[in-house]
This record gives structure tokens, sequence and C-alpha cells, in this order.
């Protein structure tokens, strides 16, 4: 996508965030499935696993032609490679949607799988982005005890080092790597990041998400501030020569900047677009506006565009707006900072002090905890 194109994308998408809510919301957030092969202590999604009333084929077809041009999809899971018609549910979004970029986090347990079927998903030629994350929580030993499988770690680098041969023959593919984190882990991903760039030289961008939800291990909780804010620190200026050319990588210090005021004031500090940019399909066929709220139907009762006009969801959306929740979850934060012209260039000049030069790291405020 060249310069002039994502000036005109930018454009339709901001005045799309102005209007009534239609039936196409551009960030579409799929479940893909529930099934998961690893027991991660720190799951939101935990209580949700392995059932067996995944949406079929069909259904999935059925919710893509209810729907209007879908700019990104977000899938997830259960560990979505497991599903095996995984390219062609990617293939029909591209076809019935006009999806240009699609982003699937993985535990990377699968290096054969995944690479046959990102590899089915990049011949469709109007696809523009297709970003494989690998979920790491850091260094072997922790991270194979952390997930519950033995060498979790070993097959996820096979995993990269399958994906970069495909990479080198089409550069839509970019390799990312995302760790959660916790009160448990910051040194492991301090370690881990300076790993991973050093290992994996394909690889564009770690990133850094807050430990959320309903976490299959209670114990667990997010890190203090200070500890964040240097992690992030740390992991920009370690990263910093490839960031200057990764797609998005403009917003990323917005996103830090937007995640740790949330967190700090709990509240909304960029008003939220969900429900109205963003929505959420989990792989039982639920509905929502976002993962912070309860379903408002499904899709095996209602149409997505009947949910989605729903009292229900209107309600929902006027809550939102309302700033009667908040969260630091950043599928939600992204589209809300970038496509709200008055929240941009807030965020943008806010996030100046989230922006460290490489070998320089900024110092953290004062010790405050991060809730979730």
């Amino acid at each position: 996508m060249n310069w002039f194109q994502r000036v005109g994308r930018h454009a339709r998408l901001t005045s799309q965030a102005l209007l009534p809510p239609g039936n196409n919301p551009p960030f579409l957030i799929l479940f893909v499935n529930s099934i998961c092969n690893q027991t991660c202590e720190h799951c939101f999604y935990w209580r949700s696993l392995n059932q067996p009333d995944d949406l079929s084929f069909d259904e999935l077809e059925a919710l893509s032609r209810s729907l209007g041009q879908v700019e990104t999809l977000n899938l997830s899971g259960g560990e979505p490679f497991l599903r095996k018609d995984l390219a062609e549910v990617c293939r029909m979004f591209i076809r019935n949607n006009r999806v240009r970029q699609i982003y699937v986090p993985t535990n990377g347990s699968f290096p054969d799988r995944t690479v046959a079927a990102v590899a089915s998903v990049l011949e469709e030629k109007d696809l523009d982005l297709f970003v494989c994350e690998l979920s790491l929580d850091g260094m072997p030993e922790f991270h194979n005890r952390f997930r519950g499988m033995k060498d979790a770690f070993e097959r996820s680098m096979s995993t990269y080092d399958e994906l970069v041969k495909l990479q080198r023959g089409d550069q839509r593919l970019r390799i990312h790597s995302i760790s959660t984190a916790t009160n448990g882990n910051m040194d492991e991903i301090r370690r881990l990041t300076s790993y991973l760039h050093e290992r994996c030289p394909g690889m564009d961008h770690h990133n850094l998400a807050l430990i959320r939800g309903d976490r299959k291990n209670p114990t667990l909780e997010g890190p203090s501030l200070q500890q964040y804010e240097s992690l992030a620190a740390e992991v920009k200026r370690v990263w910093a020569k490839r960031e200057e050319t990764r797609y998005g990588s403009i917003v990323e210090p917005m996103l830090q900047w937007a995640k740790i005021r949330t967190a700090t004031e709990k509240r909304q500090v960029i008003p939220c677009m969900a429900g109205r940019l963003s929505a959420v399909v989990y792989a039982n066929g639920d509905v929502s506006a976002c993962e912070t709220h309860a379903p408002l139907g499904n899709l095996r009762q209602n149409t997505f565009p009947e949910i989605w006009q729903s009292v229900a969801a209107e309600k929902l959306r006027a809550s939102i707006a309302a700033k009667d929740c908040y969260c630091t979850n950043e599928v939600f934060l992204w589209p809300s900072i970038v496509f709200q012209p008055a929240q941009l260039v807030r965020a943008l000049g806010a996030s100046k002090a989230f922006r460290p030069r490489a070998g320089a790291e900024q110092p953290a405020p004062a010790n405050f905890t991060i809730l979730q």
C-alpha cells in the first residue's frame, strides 16, 4: 500500500468513525476456534477453551456475507492454526469483505500447519499484509512451564524458521512476537527481547501486552507501572532500527502512553470506538462490541446486522461513549486513537516521552500498580 492509498484509507475510516454504525465494523476480532493445546497461566479465555460448539465454515460464511467491507481481520482462539480450514476462512473474508490486513497470534506449536495455511492465504493477491504473532512469555524454561508444554519455546522457534523462509518470497508476510506482561516475568521478557532480536533477524516487532481479564492463574497480577514503562523503553531501544520501516510503528508510542495513562487513571483516556469501529465474534457465535462486555446476541439465533442494530447494542454503545468502562486492550485502543483526529493529535504530542532513542532508556515515574 503506497502513501496515497494510506491517506485515502485513513480518511475513509475516520469518516466512518463519525457516522452511525452500519453493518461493516472495519475491525473484526474473530475467535476462529476454541481448541488449544496449551494451558497458559495468563489466559483470559480459559473457561471457554476446547468446547464442541465452534462455528462451522458455513456459519462463518453466513457471517461474512452479512457484513460489508472489513478492513482488518484480527483472528484469535484457541490456537488459530488448529482450525483445519483456517486458510479457507481467511480467503473467504478477503474475497467477500475486501479484507486487506490479517493479524494472527499463535503459540507456534505447529510449524508445518502454520506455513501451509499462511502460504495459501498469501495466494490472495488483494491482501496487503499478513502478520503472524508468536506468543512468547519468557526464555525457554520459564515459557515452557508457564504454557504447560515441555517444548513450547523450541517449537515456536521452529515455526519462526519456517515462516521466515516463506517471508523471503513474499514480503507481505511479517513476523512479530508478543509477550504478556505480568508481575512475574519482567526480567524474563527483558532477556527474551534481546534474544529474539539476535536470533530472529526476520522478526520486525516485539509487542508488550498487559495481562487482563479472568486469568487462569488468579495469583497473577499486572506489573508495577515503573517496571512496565522501563521494560517498554528497553524493548523500544532494542528494536528501534527495525521499527523505522515497520508498518504502524508510529502508533506504538501512542499505545504505550494510552495504556499507562488508562491504567493509572482508571478511566477512558481515549474515547473508545468499540461497537462502532470494532466488533468481536466468539468461537461459539456470541457477538459483542469488545472483549470487556457481555455478548449482545448469538449468530445461531440472529444475524450479525440484527444483533449489531439491536436496542441492546445501542445501549452498549451509549454506555461506552459515556465512558462507563475502560481497558488497556490495544486492539480497541489502536483504532480509537488513529481514526479520531483530535485524539490522534493529542496522543501524538503526549507520547513524546514514550519514544526513547536508541541507546537511551527513559526514566519511569512513581511506582503505581497496573490494575486490570
